[in-house]
């Protein structure tokens, strides 16, 4: 009797013991169950009933790259990519969204894929666990590379622990992209949802425990406000003779494209008067934010470059005075961490030869 007294006493005090250890850090409950400061729903996707806005950025204008294929290689490899992707321009909305307890990705995940479905959209790539690739989970969002992050405005300390730790614990992993319309009027949701188990970070993991978390991208098709003022030919010549160099984000071209958009001719237009009423040799420079794969942006920079050359040769300006370069990401004037910083990473200079 006495040893089935204590295995009764043990066995509760096992229990009580999960019990608090299951408990959930009231401030942490909070933020999982109020949405964001300032976040709302986009219409296009609505949410899952029950759920909460946990993070949201709102971009006027910005770039993404959504994945279109696998991912390739293992955690470990430092080669780790998409083994395609689908980069848009436009208005960017980005919004993590976390569940009631006790659904399952599946069901959170087909809910908002059935309902983009009803209205027009069409997945052009989607995956769950195994067949997303091995390491598509840390390339899509991962605690130490901020470029993933959702980060918004007005986060509290325990709200903002959540922009590193979302997806910490994910598992039974599922992804779409959908995209509606053709060329440049077409409109593209991401979708990528997971059920929390585990994780790396505590007491803020384990108040995920259970839960489907769910990241969802749209990027709708939009012009760019110009408010880049045109480098006149003044401003550059006195740049390149204080510094060498001067940076122009005057100069305009498609997603993924190496053409020349005609609000560029502005700043055309003052790069020649220069060039004409001086004698230098110059390089021309294409420079990426850190987006993407090196090769490529190197690759695309390069031929941007290239086709500011042959703009300039319309001109009258000499082959001889103009040599184009790109350099991809590899000059950065800011950090590529946040978008200001990418944005003024984007761009082409005139360097002194």
């Amino acid at each position: 009797m006495h040893n089935a007294l204590k295995s009764s006493l043990l066995v509760l005090s096992l229990f009580a013991s999960s019990m608090v250890l299951a408990a959930v850090n009231p401030a942490y409950e909070k933020v999982l169950t109020t949405d964001a400061p300032n976040a709302k729903d986009h219409p296009l996707t609505g949410r899952y009933q029950g759920s909460s806005i946990l993070l949201q950025t709102q971009k006027a204008y910005d770039e993404i790259v959504f994945a279109a294929g696998p991912a390739t290689e293992p955690d470990y490899s430092s080669n780790k990519k998409f083994s395609k992707i689908q980069r848009a321009e436009g208005a960017l909305t980005r919004t993590v969204y976390v569940s009631p307890k006790g659904r399952s990705s599946l069901e959170v995940f087909r809910n908002f894929s059935d309902s983009l479905g009803s209205k027009g959209f069409k997945p052009i790539f989607q995956c769950d666990n195994d067949s997303c690739g091995p390491s598509f989970k840390s390339l899509k969002y991962n605690w130490n590379e901020k470029r993933t992050h959702v980060q918004g405005e007005g986060y509290d300390v325990n709200r903002n622990r959540y922009v590193q730790g979302v997806f910490d614990g994910a598992k039974d992993i599922r992804y779409a992209l959908l995209q509606k319309g053709t060329g440049a009027a077409t409109t593209y949701v991401g979708v990528y949802a997971a059920l929390n188990s585990g994780g790396s970070m505590g007491d803020l993991s384990e108040s995920l425990n259970d839960r489907v978390t769910v990241l969802v991208e749209v990027l709708e098709p939009k012009a760019m406000e110009q408010n880049i003022v045109t480098v006149d030919a003044d401003a550059i010549s006195k740049e390149l003779a204080a510094n060498g160099a001067v940076s122009f984000y005057g100069l305009y071209f498609d997603t993924d494209k190496a053409v020349i958009k005609p609000e560029s001719k502005p700043q055309l237009d003052e790069m020649a008067k220069y060039l004409k009423a001086n004698s230098a040799a110059v390089y021309i420079v294409g420079h990426t934010d850190t987006q993407g794969v090196l090769d490529y942006n190197m690759t695309l920079s390069g031929k941007r470059a290239q086709a500011v050359v042959e703009a300039l040769k319309g001109y009258g300006i000499a082959d001889a005075r103009l040599i184009a370069k790109g350099v991809g990401p590899l000059a950065p004037r800011a950090s590529n961490a946040a978008d200001a910083g990418r944005a003024k990473n984007r761009r082409v200079e005139m360097v002194l030869r």
